[in-house]
C-alpha cells in the first residue's frame, strides 16, 4: 500500500465526493487527523445548498439561514466514521433532523406573544411600505461601510459566498490560507452584523 500523501485544500476542493471519502479513509488509517478534518470540512461545505434546501422545507424562512449554519458547524465539529458517501449523507441528515427538532423544542419553550388577528377590515394592519430610493441608498451605505471594515481576504470571502452565491469551498480555493471553517465564521459574522445594523437603521 502506497504511503499516505497529504493534499492541500485546493487539491481537495477539486475532488469528487467519493474522492473525498476515499481520502478521509486513507487519512484516518494513517493517523492524519488534521488532514481528515480538512477533507471533512470541504465535503460538508459542498452540501451547504442541499442542507439549506432541506431546512427550508421544514422551518419558516427567517430561521433557515441560522439553522443551516448550525447544521454545517455541527458537522464540522463532529467526527464522521463512515466509509461511503451514502453513510455521509445519512450522517448529515441525522444532524439536520436534530437541529430542526432543537428549533421546535426552543419554540415550545417560548411564550407566544403574537397578537390575535381579526377577520374584519378594522383589524387589518397597514400594507407593507414599499422601499423608496432613500432606503435603498441607506442599505447600500451600510453594506459598503461594513465591507470596508473587513480585511482584504475576509472581504473576498464575503463577496464570493454572499454576493456571488458561490460555495465556501470555492472561496477557500481562491483565498490563500482560508479554511472552510474560517470562511463559514466570516460569513456568519458578516450576516449577523449586517442584520444588526439594518435593524438599528429601522429603529433609528
Amino acid at each position: 500500500m502506497p504511503p499516505f500523501r497529504r493534499l492541500n485544500q485546493h487539491e481537495l476542493a477539486a475532488r469528487t465526493d467519493d474522492g473525498l471519502i476515499a481520502y478521509l479513509r486513507d487519512a484516518r488509517a494513517a493517523g492524519a487527523t488534521d488532514a481528515a478534518r480538512l477533507a471533512l470540512q470541504i465535503l460538508v461545505f459542498g452540501y451547504w445548498d442541499i442542507v439549506e434546501s432541506r431546512v427550508s422545507q421544514k422551518l419558516p424562512a427567517h430561521a433557515v439561514e441560522d439553522v443551516t449554519g448550525d447544521v454545517i458547524a455541527d458537522a464540522i465539529r463532529s467526527s464522521f466514521a463512515g466509509e461511503s458517501i451514502g453513510e455521509f449523507r445519512s450522517w448529515l441528515q441525522t444532524i439536520l433532523k436534530r437541529r430542526v427538532a432543537d428549533y421546535y423544542r426552543a419554540r415550545e419553550r417560548e411564550v407566544d406573544q403574537t397578537p390575535l388577528e381579526r377577520d374584519d377590515d378594522e383589524g387589518r394592519g397597514p400594507a407593507p411600505a414599499v422601499a423608496d430610493a432613500a432606503g435603498y441608498v441607506e442599505v447600500q451605505m451600510i453594506l459598503e461601510g461594513l465591507l470596508a471594515e473587513l480585511r482584504d481576504d475576509h472581504r473576498r470571502v464575503v463577496e464570493i459566498v454572499v454576493f456571488e452565491d458561490r460555495s465556501a469551498a470555492e472561496a477557500c480555493a481562491e483565498v490563500p490560507g482560508m479554511t472552510p471553517d474560517n470562511a463559514y465564521q466570516i460569513v456568519r459574522r458578516f450576516r449577523t452584523e449586517l442584520r444588526r445594523r439594518l435593524d438599528e437603521g429601522d429603529n433609528g
